[in-house]
């Protein structure tokens, strides 16, 4: 008798046991919070073959996209005033001290503060309207910090919400999986769709991030990021400022923007 409660006793810590490992985030996952709230951080992820790195260093938050290739020289065709980067290490986008920044060449940077975002008079070719998309994280890797203030989800889409964990085969290799799930709301308020995002680990360290779209019973991939940084702080020689780099206005459609001399403000290390 004692025997049979023995072997009962074990079966349940044994099932109980594997329930926990199946059903807690991993563990590095609290560690990447703290690394986004701290305030200092880099990561770096491929977003189907095409490098972006966010980082965030003594209240600058920085962003670059590292294009090569054919990529490069379509983007300089299609969009002159878009930086499209290779091996430069200074940042495309920037904002410190209330002062949003994009930089043309590493020495050039067009700038414009915050409480003019909404400027109706603003040269829409210069991407001023996705400022915050740009310094911001994507959906998946922003699951760990939500709440940050360059991320700026949909309204309908609501905070993702852990649900458990579990191991899975993609592209033939095996990952410790933590599924997330966030609702849309349609516009009486109810449940229209929801989105699943998987956070995808491999020796413990954060691999790869999805995102998929979830449909009666059917799932339809949104997103799939590679995950290659995800650092306390930015690697030295990273993100090149020397204070120095020439700083211009903005477009807000007066005669400079015609004549395409947009007006000088001053070296960065010179604004205030």
């Amino acid at each position: 008798m004692r025997l049979k409660i023995f072997l009962v006793l074990m079966i349940e810590i044994i099932f109980f046991a594997n329930a926990a490992q199946v059903s807690a985030e991993q563990p590095k996952a609290q560690e990447y919070r703290k690394i986004l709230s701290s305030g200092n951080f880099y990561v770096e992820y491929d977003d189907k073959n095409i490098k972006r790195t966010v980082a965030q260093e003594n209240g600058r938050r920085m962003a670059r996209t590292n294009l090569g290739g054919n990529y490069r020289m379509l983007v300089s065709i299609l969009n002159p005033l878009g930086a499209a980067f290779s091996d430069e290490k200074y940042p495309e986008f920037m904002c410190a001290g209330g002062k949003f920044y994009k930089f043309l060449e590493k020495d050039f940077a067009l700038m414009i503060r915050e409480e003019q975002l909404d400027d109706e008079n603003l040269n829409p070719a210069e991407g001023w309207a996705t400022i915050y998309q740009s310094l911001s994280l994507p959906n998946e890797l922003a699951i760990f910090n939500w709440h940050d203030k360059f991320h700026k989800p949909p309204a309908a889409l609501s905070e993702p919400v852990f649900i458990e964990s579990a191991k899975k085969i993609i592209g033939g290799k095996e990952y410790d999986c933590d599924r997330y799930e966030s609702k849309i709301m349609d516009a009486a308020g109810g449940t229209g769709s929801t989105i699943i995002f998987e956070l995808c680990y491999t020796n413990g360290e954060l691999a790869l991030a999805k995102s998929e779209l979830s449909i009666n019973g059917k799932e339809y991939e949104i997103n799939r990021l590679v995950v290659k940084k995800f650092l306390p702080n930015i690697p030295s020689g990273d993100f090149k400022l020397t204070g120095k780099e020439k700083i211009y206005s903005a477009g807000v459609g007066d005669m400079n923007d015609l004549l395409e001399n947009p007006p000088f403000i001053g070296r960065l290390n010179e604004i205030r």
